[in-house]
């Protein structure tokens, strides 16, 4: 029971996260992400659904597992986006 609990709170820790970085994209916000991602990988286990491909008879990648990829691509382009405007430039442009 208390492993679902912790899934169930980096699971909304990774989507609150997700959501800042995208809506306000900041340094702050994509590290607190990438953070969310890393963690969500390592506690996933009591909500990680079907294997979709498996390295060993114990471990796979499961459908879960790819909210954090999908979360490292949004710290990333948080990352990116932060940088541009840092330096006075959105998206490259200019």
């Amino acid at each position: 029971m208390t492993a679902l609990f912790y899934g169930m709170v980096f699971m909304n820790l990774l989507f609150v996260t997700s959501t800042v970085c995208l809506v306000k994209p900041s340094r702050i916000s994509a590290i607190a992400t990438a953070f969310a991602a890393l963690m969500w990988l390592l506690l996933n286990g009591p909500l990680e659904g079907q294997v979709l491909w498996s390295l060993t008879p114990e471990n796979g990648l499961t459908v879960s597992d790819l909210f954090s990829f999908v979360a490292f691509g949004i710290a990333a382009r948080g990352w990116f986006v932060a940088g541009n405007r840092r330096r006075g430039n959105r998206f490259g442009r200019r």
